[in-house]
């Protein structure tokens, strides 16, 4: 049985992306097939790159029935019996001729797939499968020229600010370091560089800070004149520049490392980073990845060095040993 995937359920760049990946995951979970329905931002990150197109006015010509299956599960599921049960009740009975559309943020994070893995729920590891592919697609589509780390390695680190930097009216942006989109302060950015600098030399290591227009004053004042630092402004979200965002984000893949803010859209890319280091801290909404390749900050941006400074696995889609990190 075919699927597609609508994006209704709003929100910003990355929440596009959570959407699209969300999607894919569940497909891959029920043994779904995928058809690409073209849509202008999305199609960028490759994520319909060679495979079958359907147009929404081809769809009724192509099947007899069209499903659509409405979330929102913004955060997904964690538990395997629960999506099992959920998803026998929203799915439809499988039919060569029907069409099934995931919508409004009908999600399974690919993150969640590695438990699932780990304890034999899965006999795919799909989270392995999603990297693979999205890391694949993006590279062949843009034509990146990944190489080994160079004599200089270039570290991209995002800092989430924008008019989500709001305390009166996102109390939760500030709450605990587990949710999603929560606002660090300097000094854990400050002290990951730092770690980071600590395993490559402090010569070596070339930063490049990416942050929105809006409420990026403390950036520029503490990293401005930081020695082998740049900052970046760019547009605020609200203004959808995409050519800029689709720029900021081949910057990210291209990184030797990434560090990731607890915003979608540094987090999705994490998803597209195939044999490069990404530095994230571990959230509602991303956990559980794979070291050496992965590594987690705590909270106030301490890394594991040794572990920074590891060899990268090449292949990690037939791990035997795949550690669980919480």
């Amino acid at each position: 049985m075919d699927f597609t995937i609508e994006f209704t359920s709003g929100g910003n760049h990355g929440h596009q992306l959570k959407d699209a990946l969300g999607g894919l995951t569940i497909g891959k979970l029920f043994n779904l097939n995928y058809v690409h329905t073209p849509y202008s931002y999305l199609d960028y990150f490759g994520l319909g790159y060679q495979c079958i197109v359907v147009t929404k006015e081809e769809r009724l010509l192509r099947y007899n029935a069209i499903i659509r299956v409405e979330g929102p599960l913004w955060c997904g599921i964690d538990e395997y019996d629960e999506l099992l049960e959920y998803f026998e009740k929203a799915l439809p009975p499988r039919n060569e001729n029907t069409l099934v559309v995931f919508e409004n943020a009908l999600r399974i994070h690919p993150f969640q797939t590695i438990p699932w893995f780990l304890n034999n729920n899965t006999e795919r590891n799909i989270f392995a499968e999603i990297q693979k592919e999205t890391s694949q697609k993006f590279n062949d589509l843009h034509d990146l020229k990944i190489s080994n780390l160079k004599s200089s390695v270039q570290v991209v680190m995002h800092i989430n600010r924008g008019n989500d930097y709001d305390k009166e009216k996102y109390p939760s942006h500030f709450s605990t370091p587990f949710a999603v989109r929560y606002m660090f302060d300097m000094d854990y950015y400050e002290n990951t560089l730092i770690h980071i600098e600590k395993a490559y030399g402090i010569g070596n290591v070339k930063v490049v800070i990416y942050t929105e227009e809006a409420n990026s004053e403390a950036i520029v004042e503490r990293f401005s004149k930081r020695p082998n630092t740049e900052v970046k402004i760019g547009s605020n979200r609200e203004e959808k520049n995409y050519d800029q965002i689709h720029g900021i984000f081949r910057a990210f893949v291209e990184a030797d490392i990434l560090v990731c803010s607890n915003s979608s859209f540094s987090v999705m890319c994490a998803y597209f980073r195939k044999g490069r280091k990404t530095i994230y801290h571990p959230h509602l909404q991303l956990r559980y990845l794979p070291e050496p390749n992965y590594i987690k900050t705590d909270d106030a941006g301490a890394i594991d060095v040794e572990v920074l400074k590891q060899e990268i696995t090449k292949d990690i889609y037939n791990l035997s040993a795949f550690e669980v990190a919480e």
